[in-house]
């Protein structure tokens, strides 16, 4: 675990790393609780399901923050498909980066959720295996704004 990394605080601060981090902490004790039981019996499939769960969740996190979601071509349709080089104008493109970080965001805390009951255990890293309200600053100044505009108290960060 690197420890020099800032405390996180927002979707677009998760990297790569802090994903295979929470596997590697993660992991091997489903791994043992697996081999402490006989196959077929309920514990032995939760933890391999677990186990499963996991590897998947951090995959597709992966998969999310590795690529950002926005094809430079379209297809022109006709009596011969063509794809044409045509980039999505910059709303589109920011729609879609708001929609990937909010993926990151969910995912990311539904990660959390499960984890924090080894919060107390030794390798646990509270500073940046906790969920995240926001996908980056401005999303905060944003919501604050709007707060402040409507005479409302800030929710408390989860």
């Amino acid at each position: 675990m690197d420890t020099e990394r800032a405390p996180l605080q927002y979707a677009c601060d998760i990297t790569e790393d802090d994903l295979w981090e929470v596997f590697d902490f993660l992991h091997p004790k489903l791994e043992a609780l697996e081999a402490g039981h006989d196959p077929g019996t309920d514990e032995h499939r939760a933890a391999d399901a677990l186990a499963r769960m996991l590897s998947s969740a951090v995959l597709q996190l992966e998969w999310d923050i590795r690529a950002p979601f926005w094809r430079p071509y379209r297809t022109r349709r006709g009596p011969t498909t063509v794809l044409v080089w045509a980039p999505p104008p910059e709303a589109v493109l920011s729609a879609r980066d708001e929609w990937r970080l909010d993926k990151i965001r969910e995912n990311w805390n539904a990660l959390c959720d499960g984890l924090q009951v080894w919060r107390d255990c030794e390798g646990y890293d509270p500073e940046r295996w906790h969920k995240v309200d926001f996908h980056d600053a401005a999303a905060e100044a944003e919501y604050e704004r709007r707060c402040e505009e409507l005479g409302l108290g800030r929710r408390k960060p989860s």
